[in-house]
C-alpha cells in the first residue's frame, strides 16, 4: 500500500448476479433532519441548504449494529432495500425509492456515494465497489432522499456522504478481535489523537470468511489514515484510504436448486479482486464574514474481475482507473430585510482515466483480448444556493447547479471506432419550510436531477447494429441523459424535553429518458432511452428513547415504481424479448418495507440487549418487467444482539436471522445448461441463514 501511495501521489501532485454464465445516539440517527446546505463535509452548517428528508447514522449507531458494510448500515433505513444478486454479502444491492447503487456493473446507477466530498462511484459504470469504503472509520453517514443538486449526476434516488473520524483528545486507540460462523474471523484496530496543533487517527482492518456457500471465500484488508491541522486560521485534513480484496461470488441458482441445497455454488470460481488506494486534502478557514472550503483528491484502482461461463471460454474484466479532483466552495450570511440571508457557491471537477479489457480465458490456454476500450472523461460542475427566512416561520431555498460532462470513446483495438459524447444540463432545487407550531415542521421541494449513460450503455446503442448477448463493446451513438424531477411533500415533529421524532413524507419522482437494454430479437439487444417512469411513494419514521435509556424506532415505507411507456425490452425468459405497458412495475424493487427495533439496557447501561426486523414484501424478478411470472415471495427477518461492558472490555454476541428464516433477496431468469434442453429456469439468490459473531474490544 505505501508503494500504491507513492505512486498515486507523484502523477496527482499537481492538482453480475450469476446466471450460467450512523451526532444523536443509536436509533435516534434514523429520524430525517435538514441537510447542511454545502458541498463539502469539513464546513459548517454556514447555509440552511436543502431542506427535505435526510438521515444520519453516526459510529455509534454503526458499532451498535455491528455492520461491516455501508449496505448494511442503509438498509435500517425508511424505505431502503438490499438485494444479493453476486451471492458475496460484501458486494450487495442497495435500492432506495426505486433506485439503484450497486458494484454490478450495467445496472442503472441511481444514487451517488462520497467520502470526504469525493465521489466513489466508478467512471466506467457509476457503479460504487462498498468492499472498497472505509466503513469502520466513519464519524457518520449522511444520507440526502430524493435529487442532490449540490452533488451533481447520478443522484436521483438519494445521495450518500460518508465523513470520516480524525483525531481528538484525549487520546483513544482500540482494538477489536471477532470470529464466527463459517471460518469467519476479523481484527480492527485504530488510534487517534490530537497534538497542540495537530491531530492524527489510523485504522485498519483485516477480515476472512470461507463463506456459508461453496467455494466463496473472502478475505478484506483496508488502511485509513488521517492527519489533521488546526493553525493560522486554518482546518486542514490529508487522508488515505487503501484496500486490498478478494470476494468470491457464488451468484443466483436454479429455483430447484435454491430448495435442496441452497449452499450451493452454481459456477463456482468466479471471483472480484480490487486494489484501491485514495488520496484527499480538505480545508477550510474564514474569508472576513465567509467561509472557504476546498478538497482535492486522486484515486487509483485496479479491478480485476473474473466469471466462469456455464459454457467456455470463461471470461475475464480487468480496469485500471486513474482519477484526479477537487472542488470549491464559498459559504456566508448577509442580512436582509432584517433576517439573515444565507448563500453558498462554488465548483467542482474531476478527471477519470480509464482503460477496460474485457479477455476470453479457454480452459488450459492464455487469455485472450476481445475488447479493450479507453475514455478519458472531464466532469465540470457549478452550483449556487440562497436559503432567506420570509417569516420566523417561513423559510425558502433556491439552489442551481450546470454540469458539462466530456466522455471520449476510444477502441484501442480499432482506433477508427471512437467517438466522443458530450453532455449538459441543468438541475434546479426549489423548497420552502414552514413552523407553524414550535416542534412541528411542514416542507415542501421540487427538484431535479440527471445521470448520464455509461460506458456500457454507450457501447451498446445502435439500433441498427445490436449486439449480440452477451453484448460487447461498440462505436455507439451517444444515449440522452436520464432527467428525474422530484415533487416532495413532509412532516416532522421532535417536541422539546421529549425523546420523540416522528416524520412522514411523500414524493413522485417522474423520470425522463430512461435507460433499458431493449431488444429487437431473441439473440440481440442494445441500451436505449424508453421515454418514461415513475417512482412515487410514502415514507413515515417514530423513534423514542426514555429518559432510563429503553430505545424504539419503526420505518415504513412505500414505493411504486411503474413504467409510464410501451417498449420491447430483453429478458432472459423466452422468446427472449417482451412487451411492457404503462403501469407495469419495474422489477426488484417492493411495494412495502417495514422495519423496526429495540433496544434494552441493563441497570448500569453495562448490557443492553437489541433486535432488529426487517419485512420486505413481494417483488418481480428481474426480466419480467411485463409482470406476467410469479413473484419473490416476501420476508421476515429478526437479528439479535448482545453487549456486555466489563471495565474498558465489551463483548459482544450478534446473531443475524436469529429465527433461521429462509427466504430469497434476488430474482431473474436464464437458460440452464445443464439440463437437458438448456430451459429457461428461475434463478434465484437465498438469504444468509442464521449464524453467529462474537467479538472482543477494548479500549487503552
Amino acid at each position: 500500500m505505501a508503494a500504491g501511495v507513492l505512486l498515486l501521489v507523484v502523477p496527482t501532485a499537481p492538482a453480475g448476479a450469476q446466471q450460467p454464465d450512523s451526532t444523536p445516539k443509536d436509533t435516534a440517527t434514523l429520524a430525517p433532519v435538514v441537510v447542511t446546505g454545502v458541498r463539502l463535509p469539513t464546513t459548517g452548517e454556514t447555509a440552511r441548504g436543502l431542506t427535505g428528508q435526510s438521515a444520519v447514522l453516526d459510529a455509534t449507531a454503526l458499532d451498535a449494529r455491528g455492520v461491516s458494510t455501508l449496505a448494511d448500515a442503509l438498509e435500517m433505513l425508511p424505505g431502503v432495500t438490499t438485494a444479493d444478486e453476486l451471492g458475496a454479502p460484501a458486494q450487495l444491492d442497495v435500492t432506495l425509492r426505486g433506485f439503484q447503487v450497486s458494484p454490478t456493473i450495467g445496472l442503472p446507477q441511481g444514487i451517488t456515494v462520497y467520502v470526504d466530498g469525493v465521489r466513489v462511484n466508478e467512471p466506467d459504470a457509476n457503479e460504487v465497489n462498498f468492499d472498497l469504503l472505509p466503513l469502520e472509520d466513519l464519524e457518520r453517514v449522511e444520507v440526502s432522499y430524493g435529487p442532490s443538486v449540490l452533488l451533481g449526476r447520478n443522484s436521483l434516488g438519494a445521495a450518500v456522504n460518508l465523513v470520516t473520524r480524525r483525531g481528538r483528545a484525549p487520546a483513544v486507540q482500540e482494538i477489536e478481535l471477532s470470529g464466527g460462523s463459517y471460518g469467519r474471523y476479523e481484527v480492527k484496530a485504530n488510534a487517534g489523537d490530537r497534538l497542540g496543533i495537530w491531530d492524527y487517527y489510523v485504522g485498519v482492518r483485516y477480515e476472512h470468511e470461507d463463506g456459508w456457500r461453496q467455494a466463496t471465500m473472502s478475505r478484506i484488508g483496508t488502511l485509513f489514515a488521517k492527519l489533521g491541522l488546526l493553525a493560522g486560521g486554518w482546518n486542514a485534513t490529508l487522508s488515505y484510504s487503501g484496500a486490498t480484496n478478494k470476494i468470491y461470488q457464488a451468484g443466483s441458482l436454479p429455483d430447484d436448486v435454491v430448495d435442496a441445497r441452497p449452499d450451493s455454488n452454481f459456477t463456482g470460481g468466479d471471483y472480484f479482486a480490487p486494489l484501491a488506494h485514495q488520496v484527499t486534502l480538505n480545508a477550510q478557514r474564514a474569508l472576513g464574514s465567509a467561509q472557504l472550503s476546498a478538497n482535492v483528491f486522486g484515486r487509483r484502482l485496479d479491478t480485476d474481475q473474473f466469471n466462469v461461463n456455464a459454457t467456455p471460454p470463461d471470461s475475464r474484466q480487468r480496469n485500471h482507473e486513474r482519477i484526479g479532483g477537487g472542488a470549491v466552495q464559498l459559504a456566508g450570511a448577509r442580512p436582509v430585510g432584517g433576517r439573515p440571508l444565507r448563500w453558498f457557491a462554488g465548483l467542482d471537477a474531476q478527471y477519470s482515466h480509464t482503460v477496460v479489457g474485457l479477455y476470453a480465458v479457454p480452459t488450459g490456454g492464455t487469455d485472450s483480448l476481445t475488447d479493450s476500450v479507453r475514455t478519458n472523461e472531464l466532469d465540470l460542475g457549478a452550483f449556487a444556493g440562497v436559503s432567506w427566512a420570509f417569516t420566523p416561520a417561513l423559510e425558502a431555498t433556491l439552489v442551481g447547479r450546470y454540469d458539462y460532462i466530456r466522455l471520449p470513446y476510444e477502441d484501442l483495438l480499432d482506433p477508427s471506432q471512437s467517438g466522443l459524447n458530450v453532455f449538459r444540463h441543468v438541475s434546479p432545487r426549489v423548497a420552502l419550510s414552514w413552523t407553524p407550531v414550535a416542534g412541528h415542521e411542514v416542507y415542501a421541494s421540487l427538484s431535479g436531477g440527471f445521470r448520464t449513460p455509461a460506458l456500457v450503455e454507450i457501447a451498446c446503442s445502435d439500433p441498427t447494429a445490436a449486439c449480440p448477448l452477451p453484448f460487447a463493446l461498440g462505436p455507439d451513438p451517444a444515449l440522452r441523459p436520464v432527467i428525474a424531477t422530484t415533487y416532495e411533500l413532509g412532516w416532522r415533529h421532535r417536541p422539546a424535553g421529549v425523546g420523540l421524532a416522528l416524520a412522514a413524507d411523500a414524493y413522485l419522482t417522474n423520470v425522463r429518458d430512461d435507460i433499458f437494454f431493449v431488444a429487437p430479437t431473441a439473440t440481440t439487444g442494445y441500451f436505449q432511452n424508453i421515454g418514461s417512469t415513475r417512482r412515487s411513494g410514502f415514507e413515515a419514521s417514530a423513534r423514542w428513547r426514555s429518559p432510563a435509556g429503553l430505545e424504539f424506532y419503526a420505518n415504513y415505507g412505500f414505493t411504486a415504481a411503474t413504467f409510464q411507456t410501451s417498449a420491447v425490452l430483453a429478458t432472459g425468459r423466452d422468446p427472449g424479448n417482451e412487451a411492457v405497458v404503462p403501469g407495469d412495475r419495474i422489477p426488484m424493487i417492493p411495494a412495502h418495507r417495514v422495519n423496526f427495533g429495540l433496544s434494552l439496557p441493563a441497570p448500569g447501561d453495562r448490557m443492553r440487549l437489541r433486535l432488529d426486523a426487517r419485512y420486505v414484501g413481494s417483488q418481480y424478478l428481474r426480466g419480467d418487467e411485463a409482470n406476467v411470472e410469479r413473484r419473490l415471495s416476501d420476508y421476515a427477518v429478526l437479528d439479535a444482539s448482545l453487549d456486555v461492558e466489563v471495565g474498558r472490555y465489551r463483548v459482544r454476541v450478534a446473531v443475524p436471522n436469529v429465527l433461521d428464516r429462509r427466504y430469497v433477496t434476488f430474482g431473474t431468469f436464464a437458460a440452464n445448461p445443464t439440463l437437458a434442453g438448456d430451459p429457461v429456469q428461475r434463478f434465484l439468490t437465498p438469504g444468509f441463514p442464521r449464524h453467529v459473531l462474537v467479538s472482543l474490544s477494548a479500549e487503552f
